[in-house]
Formats: structure tokens, sequence, C-alpha cells
């Protein structure tokens, strides 16, 4: 019992940490305004791919684990604490940069699957775990990615950028740890 609710507080942490890079993206896209529709559709199809790239990333996993064994889980490590120093370094060191959303459907899609491509990397970490811890990671992306971008979407509507950078940097930090948890395991 007291493995499944460690694993089930990983999940949250890296739910959060993954979260964490969608919300400061929508909180600059909210700071340059959206409407009320076109933020559900965006925080609905950046939980979508949040979901889609991590099952993508596990089932290479997977893939990996048997062809590679030990070192596909040392990989697997590497890119999480790889992922959690680039964001770390983006959100110190990164310049402001206008964060938008053109019209229409294909530049939606095209900016969930940009800031989804971190769940793909932890995804493929995920995949050297287990099955069943890496489709339950999945789903809680998803939510979290979704659910954080919107809120980050009505936040930047009402903050300063320094929210977006806090929240990164928080994220960035979680990975990081995850990764060396995952990496000395």
């Amino acid at each position: 019992m007291a493995h499944h609710v460690r694993d089930l507080l990983e999940i949250f942490m890296m739910s959060l940490a993954i979260g964490m890079d969608a919300f400061s993206l929508a909180v600059g896209v909210g700071l340059h305004g959206i409407n009320r529709r076109r933020a559900l559709q965006l925080s609905a199809s950046i939980g979508a791919c949040h979901t889609a790239m991590t099952l993508a990333g596990l089932y290479t996993g997977l893939l990996l684990q048997g062809l590679l064994g030990t070192l596909a889980h040392t990989m697997g490590a590497l890119l999480l604490c790889g992922l959690g120093l680039f964001m770390l370094y983006s959100s110190i060191f990164g310049t402001e940069s206008h964060v938008s959303v053109g019209p229409g459907g294909l530049a939606v899609a095209l900016f969930s699957a940009g800031v989804s491509v971190d769940a793909l990397s932890v995804g493929f970490s995920l995949g050297l775990h287990s099955t069943a811890y890496g489709l339950t990671s999945a789903a809680a992306f998803g939510v979290f990615g979704g659910g954080m971008s919107l809120l980050g979407l009505a936040l930047g509507k009402r903050a300063n950028r320094w929210v977006g950078m806090y929240g990164e940097l928080a994220g960035a930090l979680i990975l990081l740890g995850y990764g060396l948890h995952f990496w000395l395991s």
C-alpha cells in the first residue's frame, strides 16, 4: 500500500512539473489576451497533446527497455535531468519573448505539441518503470497540462511576467530531482 502511495505522489509531482511549463507559456499568452472559447480550446488541446506525447514516449521506452536494459534506464534518468537543467537554464537566463497563438486550429495544435514535447521525454523514462505507472502518469499529465494551462491563461490576464518564470523554475527543479532519484534507484 505504501508503495502505491509513493507512486501516486511521484506521479503528482511529475504532473505538476510538466504542467508548470504549460502554465508559464499560458501566462504569456494570457498577458496578450485570449477569449474564453479559445482558452478552453487551447487548454483541451494541450491536455490531449500531453497525454499523447507521454504515451508515445512510454511506448518507445518499453521497446528500448527490452533492447537495451540498464543502458535505457540510465538514458531515461539522464534525459529527465537534462530536461530539468534545460528548463532551469531557460527560466533563469531566458529572455522575455512574445508568446502568442495565431488564428486557426493548426496554430493551436502546433502550439500544444510544442508545449508538450517535454511529456514525450518524460514518457520515455516512464516506459522504463512500468506500464501501469506510465499509463496513470499519461492521464495525469493530460489533466494537469490542460488544467494548468487554463489557470495560466486566466492568471495571465491579471498577473505580471514573474509568475510564469517562477512556475517554470519550480517545474525544472522537480524534474531534475526526479531524474536524480530515478538515476540513483
